[in-house]
């Protein structure tokens, strides 16, 4: 802590603690000594310490037409003055400014996370020629496609492929996990993790601006202008608050002006306290930094919050609902099942690939892999055109053919064929060709590892679950008994996905949704808290969002909402706090029964005591807690 002390504070503040303690014992042990000779040996002290914030005060009174706590405390100190009180002033400026000096340090602490992925952020990038030599350029001059280089120990400053056959790499910034992580040849390295392996190279895949290091970057820079509703209510708050406590001072001064049995110093006495005890710095302070010490705490995780407001809404979830592919399972389908009529699996397999074969979707994957494997020959559609949750529908040769769900394709077909509905907790899709029905093939997507895991902390949490897909109900009711959730809503079209998701909305309070689709952007933008897969989920989604799961961890999920809870819990104490010792001593103020330095405990004393609750925010997530998520997320 000492260290954000600068030595200028450090020797003014020292001189005034040693004046302090002369002029204490001038008062209570040295007889004879004349209030002049105390008046001018507290000036000494109290000039250098108190400055800054006489100015600041002075600053903001003419400038911006505005009292603030620095205001409150100039006039306190100088009521003292005035009184002939020379310790009590001089000790008021140095609580002040030793409050001040906590909150500094305080603040700090909470901005540390942000200033070390600030420092990730790459300058420059090794790209590798065309002749093999390495080139220094700055990230934003880099194209996709490009080879770069990344040394041992270096940040990786672009998204890219990794073209080694394997690499170990530390992806603790991004995602929270402690241990390296091993790719293979072929995946896509993050930006902002750190190569903890020998040299390797990259094929450059996203352009610098929606590279990971600089969305996530982004998000947290947004965090900030989010505020929860306390936060909010503090900062109306603080606007009007302090003229209002000078003018309750005033009145309280006033009162031997109305009545002869009033004695003034008594009463100016009760408006000093009042000044001092009403400064608002350990609500203005304590609140924030609670919420911001969760903020920093979630990005230990890899959880990134759009802001403290998001937060709030996520301590107070109560139900929170799911897409299914790509998001609660692994979005990797294989084929489980062929049916093909007439024993026509081959024409089958041909139309289904050459429909397929320039989707993105999971399921056309799903798929072309199973083509590829039995070396179906590809042959080129035109007219290609999606039905969004439908199906899709081409020309094959000249041929209309058709894939997708069993009502698409049933209006597709001739009146005089029928289309068999496969009985089947996979999902199906069923193929036409020339208005013939050829046949279904059937694709089972697994759920992820780690969800079982997560749907049992959410029910411990008291958190219902809802699984909401475009898939067919079996399929939904399969994977929702397997993973214990509480209600499916199955085969919603993208509009009606929204509608069944405001119905929800309509029976709990707060609502949250987690996605990964483009698709899912929508409900994503109408839910309390959108949750999105920061990994390998749409642009769309991540920006849709109010929370982001930078590797896609289901077992965060839970995690984080424990956080949020602890979080919002701990920002009321400081807010109860702070109120209560406040409103306890101005009402003994009032009275005549608390004095000046029982005022100074009220303000410096509950500032300090406000700070140090809110700073235990920064320590909620521990390393023992991130590299077992289970942990963090399975507490009571």
């Amino acid at each position: 802590m000492l260290e954000s002390i600068s030595l200028k504070e450090r020797v003014t503040l020292g001189f005034a603690l040693f004046m302090l303690f002369v002029l204490l014992g001038l008062e209570h042990l040295v007889t004879g000594v004349g209030k002049s000779v105390q008046f001018v040996l507290c000036l000494v002290a109290y000039l250098p310490i108190s400055f800054v914030t006489i100015k600041q005060a002075f600053i903001t009174l003419f400038k911006r037409l505005r009292l603030n706590e620095q205001f409150l405390m100039m006039i306190a100190t100088f009521g003292a003055f005035a009184l002939g009180d020379y310790p009590e002033a001089l000790a008021v400026m140095i609580f002040y400014q030793i409050g001040e000096i906590f909150e500094r340090y305080a603040a700090g602490k909470a901005h540390s996370e942000i200033k070390a992925l600030v420092k990730l952020k790459p300058s420059v990038v090794r790209v590798i020629t065309e002749d093999g030599s390495e080139q220094l350029l700055k990230p934003r001059k880099v194209k996709i496609g490009t080879r770069i280089r990344v040394l041992p120990g270096e940040t990786v400053a672009m998204d890219g492929t990794l073209l080694n056959e394997s690499a170990a790499i530390d992806t603790s910034a991004l995602t929270g996990e402690s241990a390296p992580v091993l790719y293979k040849k072929g995946e896509e390295v993050q930006s902002g993790c750190i190569n903890t392996s020998n040299m390797i190279e990259l094929l450059v895949s996203r352009d610098f601006k929606d590279s990971s290091i600089v969305r996530l970057l982004n998000l947290i820079e947004d965090a900030t202008a989010n505020k929860s509703r306390p936060e909010a209510l503090i900062s109306r708050f603080a606007v009007w608050y302090t003229p209002i406590v000078v003018l309750v001072a005033v009145i309280l001064a006033s009162v031997p002006l109305f009545s002869a049995q009033a004695e003034f110093h008594d009463w100016f006495t009760r408006a000093l306290v009042f000044l001092i005890v009403s400064c608002p710095c350990a609500l203005i302070l304590s609140v924030p930094l609670s919420f911001f010490g969760g903020l920093g705490a979630m990005s230990k995780i890899g959880v990134v919050v759009k802001g403290s407001i998001h937060l709030e809404n996520m301590a107070k979830l109560r139900m929170l609902s799911f897409d299914k592919t790509g998001t609660i399972t692994r979005g990797v389908f294989v084929v489980s099942e062929i049916n093909a009529k007439n024993g026509k699996e081959r024409e089958l397999l041909e139309t289904v690939y050459a429909l397929e074969k320039h989707s993105t979707h999971p399921l056309a994957r799903g798929i072309v892999t199973y083509a590829q494997k039995q070396e179906v020959t590809l042959r080129e559609v035109t007219d290609l055109e999606e039905k969004s949750g439908l199906g899709v529908q081409a020309l094959l040769e000249g041929i209309p053919v058709a894939a997708g769900r069993f009502e698409f394709i049933r209006e597709t077909v001739d009146s005089t064929d029928t289309v068999h509905q496969v009985q089947s907790s996979d999902t199906t899709i069923y193929v036409a060709k020339d208005g013939q029905f050829l046949g279904s093939v059937s694709l089972y997507d697994e759920p992820k590892a780690e969800a079982l895991m997560m749907f049992s902390s959410l029910d411990k949490l008291g958190i219902k679950t809802c699984l909401i897909t475009g898939d067919k109900f079996a399929a939904a009711k399969k994977v929702a008994d397997e993973l214990k959730i509480s209600e499916v809503m199955a085969e919603q079209l993208p509009e009606n996905k929204l509608a069944n998701f405001a119905k929800l909305k309509q029976s709990y309070n707060i609502v949250g949704f987690v996605g990964d689709g483009i698709n899912d952007a929508p409900v994503l933008a109408a839910s309390d808290v959108g949750f999105a897969m920061g990994q390998f989920g749409s642009a769309a989604a991540v920006e849709a969002s109010d929370v982001v799961v930078m590797n896609d961890d289901l077992s965060k999920i839970p995690a984080a909402l424990r956080l949020a809870r602890k979080t919002y819990l701990l920002a009321l104490e400081n807010l109860w706090l702070s109120v209560g010792v406040k409103l306890l001593i101005l009402l003994l103020g009032a009275l005549g029964i608390a004095n000046i330095w029982l005022a100074i405990f009220g303000d410096v004393g509950v500032l300090v005591l406000a700070v140090l609750n809110a700073m235990r925010s920064l320590r909620f997530v521990k390393k023992r807690d991130y590299q077992d998520l289970r942990v963090l997320s399975e507490q009571s």
